[in-house]
């Protein structure tokens, strides 16, 4: 079976720029890359897999992470569970951790310095037409964390089932539940799957609910007042919120409003992000596992590029109810 040594022979080059192209390396002209492969599929060269290395090879991963214009919003999860299930999910291999925040600009090689990488995780954030062009073209596996976009790997939060279980506890704590559902602009699909799970366990309670007069939709975190939020409590006995951030904002205004909760009004989020453990009292929730996604969507990635397996499209891990003091 030919060799790097005989195709760099062929070709009167060295063997280290035969490895570099046939690994991919931006260091190497797209045109010599080409003349490289060719003379490599003229000499029947076939490369040995990373599978062979599996313990020695140390992988070169980038995580891409949003960048917020509001940064109340970056306090929906914890950095470092997200790093920390990253780490667990790669068994076969040692990695090294790149992270970047995307942009209107955000481009996935850069520069040809950047290093070679072996695979992308996109969390929070959906990588964009261009980019996923530009990866496909390449060959880098990529997987998509708490996302769901037809025809990528995704691997995401039970969100219509985590809203499931909220409307299921409320009404067993209330049996003449009135409740609204309270949200953010732009939080897109997650929230989108939140209110259909919510509105679809109201219907088949017989909870009276309209997905369309009874859904909340504020501007940002600041236009979350106790002026827009005292007619609700007196309309409602119940404040679904979309999540964490949303309801311990909620709480601080009702309690400046003076409204006793849970006896008055009950109050949900979703996530159990860092930001619920300042709530007084306490926010009743649905766990988003952040370090089980992460691990997942790890464990993905490395068996495309260790074990070249197909990319799974979907994969959805489940929450747990947190009941606490809110409800």
């Amino acid at each position: 079976m030919a060799t790097i040594t005989d195709i760099a022979g062929e070709l009167n080059i060295s063997t280290a720029t035969v490895s570099r192209a046939l690994n991919q390396s931006r260091l190497v002209t797209p045109e010599l890359a080409a003349r490289i492969n060719e003379t490599a599929n003229k000499l029947g060269y076939k490369k040995r897999v990373i599978r062979r290395h599996r313990g020695r090879a140390i992988l070169n991963i980038k995580l891409v992470l949003p960048l917020h214009e509001e940064p109340e919003r970056a306090l929906f999860y914890d950095l470092s569970s997200l790093i920390e299930g990253i780490q667990r999910g790669f068994k076969l291999c040692g990695i090294n951790l790149l992270c970047e925040t995307t942009s209107p600009k955000f481009q996935p090689y850069p520069h040809k310095k950047g290093g070679d990488l072996n695979g992308f995780i996109f969390a929070f954030n959906s990588p964009s037409p261009s980019t996923i062009k530009q990866l496909r073209a390449v060959g880098t596996p990529f997987v998509v964390l708490n996302r769901t976009i037809d025809g990528l790997p995704c691997v995401g939060s039970e969100n219509a089932a985590g809203m499931e279980m909220i409307a299921n506890h409320l009404k067993s704590a209330r049996q003449d539940l009135k409740p609204a559902y309270l949200t953010l602009k732009g939080l897109g699909q997650i929230n989108e799957e939140r209110l259909e799970g919510f509105t679809a366990t109201c219907e088949k309670q017989g909870t009276p609910f309209n997905s369309e007069t009874d859904v909340y939709n504020f501007h940002d975190i600041p236009s979350i007042t106790a002026e827009a939020i005292a007619p609700l409590a007196k309309k409602y006995n119940a404040l679904v919120c979309a999540n964490d951030i949303i309801g311990t904002v909620v709480l601080s205004e009702l309690d400046s409003l003076g409204v006793s909760v849970p006896s008055q009004v009950s109050v949900t989020g979703f996530d159990d992000s860092p930001v619920r453990r300042l709530s007084r009292p306490l926010l009743t929730t649905v766990s988003m596992p952040l370090s089980e996604i992460a691990r997942a969507a790890a464990s993905r990635l490395e068996a495309q590029i260790i074990e070249n397996k197909p990319a799974e499209e979907n994969i959805r891990v489940a929450g747990t109810l947190m009941v606490a003091e809110t409800t």
